[in-house]
C-alpha cells in the first residue's frame, strides 16, 4: 500500500470515528455557539459597543470550545490501545501524528469557520471586518488544534487530566488570541490587517513544523 492510501485510510478513520462520536465533537460547538450568543443579551445592545468587544468575545469562546474537543485527538485510541497500533504503520510517525491532528481541525475549526460569520451578525460588525476575521481564523485554529495535540500528549494517561490540559493550553494561545484579533481591529481603525496575518502565518508554519515531532516524543515515553 503507498503512503498516501495510508494517509488517506487514516484521515477516513479518524473522520469516520468523529462522526460516530459526533455528540461529544459537537458540545465544543454548541459552547461556541451558546457562550458568544449569550454576551449581545447581557450587555447594551448598542452597536458600537457590541462590534468593539465582538471580535474579542468570538475569539476567546473559540479557545474555550476547542478544550472540550482535545480529548478526541488521542485519549480514545490511547485507551483502547489503538495508538500502539497507529505508531506501527509503515509511515513516519510523524506524519502520522500530523493527519491526526488534520483530522481534529477539519472537526472543530472547518464548522467554526462557517458558524463565525453566523455569530459575527449577532455583533454588528461593518462588513470590511469578515474577511480579515476569517483569514485569521483560517490561519489561527491550525494552531489551535495543534497546540492542542501537544497538550493533549503531554497529558496523555493522567488522570483528572482535564485541568492541567486547560492550565497549559490557555497560555500557549495568548499569541493566537492578540493577532486574531487585531486583525480585525487594524482594518476597523483604517488600516491594514496583513501585518497581524502573516504573524499568525509564521506561527501556523512554526507550530506544524515541530508539534508532530514533539507530540512523538510525549507520546513514546508512555511506553
Amino acid at each position: 500500500m503507498k503512503l498516501r492510501h495510508y494517509f488517506i485510510w487514516l484521515l477516513w478513520r479518524d473522520l469516520s470515528l468523529a462522526w460516530r462520536n459526533r455528540a461529544g465533537v459537537g458540545v465544543g460547538l454548541i459552547f461556541f455557539i451558546l457562550v458568544s450568543s449569550l454576551f449581545p443579551l447581557a450587555i447594551n445592545p448598542e452597536p458600537n459597543l457590541l462590534s468593539a468587544i465582538g471580535v474579542a468575545v468570538i475569539w476567546v469562546a473559540i479557545l474555550l470550545a476547542n478544550l472540550l474537543s482535545l480529548s478526541q485527538i488521542f485519549e480514545a485510541d490511547w485507551r483502547d490501545g489503538s495508538l500502539t497500533q497507529l505508531l506501527l504503520l509503515p509511515l513516519p510517525q510523524s506524519l502520522m501524528i500530523a493527519v491526526k491532528v488534520f483530522a481534529h481541525w477539519l472537526t472543530f475549526g472547518v464548522p467554526i469557520l462557517l458558524l463565525s460569520p453566523l455569530i459575527a451578525l449577532q455583533y454588528q460588525l461593518p462588513e470590511s471586518a469578515y474577511v480579515p476575521l476569517l483569514l485569521g481564523l483560517l490561519l489561527g485554529t491550525p494552531i489551535l488544534s495543534a497546540l492542542g495535540a501537544l497538550t493533549s500528549a503531554l497529558t496523555l494517561g493522567l488522570d483528572r487530566s482535564g485541568a492541567l490540559l486547560a492550565l497549559l493550553q490557555l497560555p500557549l494561545c495568548v499569541p493566537i488570541l492578540i493577532f486574531g484579533c487585531q486583525a480585525v481591529l487594524l482594518v476597523l481603525g483604517g488600516g491594514s490587517a496583513m501585518p497581524a496575518l502573516w504573524l499568525l502565518l509564521v506561527l501556523l508554519l512554526g507550530t506544524w513544523f515541530f508539534m508532530p515531532y514533539v507530540c512523538l516524543l510525549a507520546i513514546k515515553q508512555l511506553f
